[in-house]
């Protein structure tokens, strides 16, 4: 039998068990920008969003020949699908969507944005102007079904579990999630991890992460409210070497 084919079969179905290292890449700030008609002239809009240890901050920049330039500043998160963004300032609107529109974001309040001529406001990110950063994640696989979730070595680690669905091992952990947008506390976030073991060697891969958040709806009921979904094309490799 090939190395490969040994490494298949060994390590397809195989149960984890020990400590995997490795780390994630998403974006640290990330810079929309986009172009909206309005009275007959063009207008500039550049919108940054970051994540900070004080909370996910936002900062929209309005530039229009006949009304001049602004800048507000607020705070983000992720909806149901979207990103909403808050800005505290007394002035109207105050609330704002940004939604995935293949490769450009529709950005839109409740009452509607759009140009004169009827269409969307559209918004790309800046590729060059946007920056990522490395979050190390460790797994420490244990029997039954028990995993522990964590950063570094010597840092507070999350009990959780890992099961198999289909090919994937899926580790699902409890967090408690940070302030919300408007001042309040939420409930934990559920993080789930999708991992596969890697063909070639004894590493696995992580594919996606999904972050679930349950929150209140007005009517005092709570459901689960998707918040984020990162799926890798350059899948991270956790190892245990």
């Amino acid at each position: 039998m090939s190395v490969i084919a040994y490494l298949m079969t060994s390590c397809g179905t195989q149960d984890p068990i020990g400590v995997y290292k490795g780390e994630i890449k998403d974006w640290a700030y990330e810079v929309f920008t986009g172009q909206i008609v309005s009275g007959g002239e063009e207008g500039k809009i550049v919108l940054t969003l970051r994540q900070t240890p004080d909370g996910s901050l936002a900062t929209m920049v309005f530039d229009h020949p006949a009304i001049g330039s602004s800048q507000r500043d607020g705070k983000w998160e992720v909806g149901d699908g979207e990103r909403e963004i808050r800005f505290n300032d007394g002035r109207e609107p105050s609330e704002y969507y940004l939604i995935k529109r293949g490769l450009r974001f529709a950005f839109q309040t409740k009452a509607g944005l759009s140009n004169d001529d009827g269409s969307p406001v559209l918004l790309m990110r800046n590729e060059g102007l946007s920056r990522k950063a490395s979050y190390p994640l460790k797994l420490e696989f244990k029997e039954g079904g028990e995993v522990m979730v964590g950063a570094r070595d010597g840092e507070a680690e999350i009990k959780g579990q890992w099961a198999w669905s289909g090919t994937f091992i899926v580790v699902t952990a409890k967090m408690k999630s940070q302030q919300n947008v408007s001042g309040g506390d939420d409930d934990e976030e559920t993080y789930k991890y999708f991992l596969e073991w890697d063909a070639q060697s004894e590493d696995l891969m992580l594919g996606k992460m999904v972050i679930l958040r349950p929150f209140a709806t007005g009517d005092g009921f709570k459901r689960q409210n998707w918040m984020s979904s990162l799926k890798f094309k350059d899948k991270p490799r956790l190892s245990n070497r």
